[in-house]
């Protein structure tokens, strides 16, 4: 198995334990590499200064969600993997497709509807957002598809961008996103019809000590 992933935290088995199993998989040939899903950044922290202490396998990537409509992951989650070298695969990164902009045309029996999470995204937030990706793609002769994955691409600690397919088409719409990028003004656009407010303590990082903490993701 080239990649194992542990797909969440689970505070009820000691982390001592789950690493040193995951490290006896990868030592006996049956894993190359280890990572985890859905943690917290503290406790992807934590995991890694424990592999470090037992001198065990470390963590070597982190599954996240992340996409133009969900951009909380800026925060904590990929400064960490940036600063301890472990890449970000990305989930969701339509935001269960509502990006593609199909809910437009219909939404009739979809599974975002059923799960009651278009509500969600269907906002004057997450609708300034989807035109955007929209007129960008409409003026590059792309998709919304595209143009959400192409963001993703480019961002700082990602590796890799998961997605789904129904169709050949639709994978062939998803796998276009990689031969073509996005230009900065592009990328700014989308930035700032996405930003939403920074939490604590980034705001005091951003009022007081910016020039010592300086953030990755741009803020407009």
């Amino acid at each position: 198995i080239d990649l194992y992933q542990v797909h969440s935290f689970d505070g009820l088995v000691p982390l001592e334990e789950t690493l040193r199993a995951l490290d006896t998989l990868v030592t006996s040939g049956k894993v190359r590499y280890i990572g985890c899903s859905n943690f917290a950044a503290w406790q992807l922290m934590k995991a890694l200064a424990t592999s470090e202490r037992l001198d065990v396998e470390r963590f070597v990537s982190q599954q996240i969600l992340y996409s133009l409509m969900v951009r909380d992951a800026e925060h904590e989650l990929l400064p960490c993997g940036v600063d301890q070298g472990v890449g970000a695969i990305l989930w969701s990164p339509l935001a269960q497709g509502f990006l593609s902009g199909k809910y437009r045309r219909t939404h009739e029996d979809s599974r975002l509807e059923k799960s009651g999470r278009l509500s969600v995204y269907d906002t004057p937030e997450g609708n300034a957002v989807l035109d955007t990706v929209l007129e960008i793609a409409e003026s590059r002769g792309a998709s919304g598809t595209q143009v959400a994955i192409n963001w993703l691409r480019a961002r700082p600690g990602v590796t890799a961008v998961l997605f789904g397919a129904r169709s050949e088409e639709q994978l062939r719409d998803n796998l276009a996103a990689a031969e073509w990028s996005l230009t900065a003004e592009e990328v700014a656009r989308l930035d700032k019809v996405s930003q939403r407010a920074l939490p604590y303590p980034a705001t005091f990082y951003e009022m007081n000590a910016r020039d010592r903490n300086p953030l990755i993701f741009p803020r407009y």
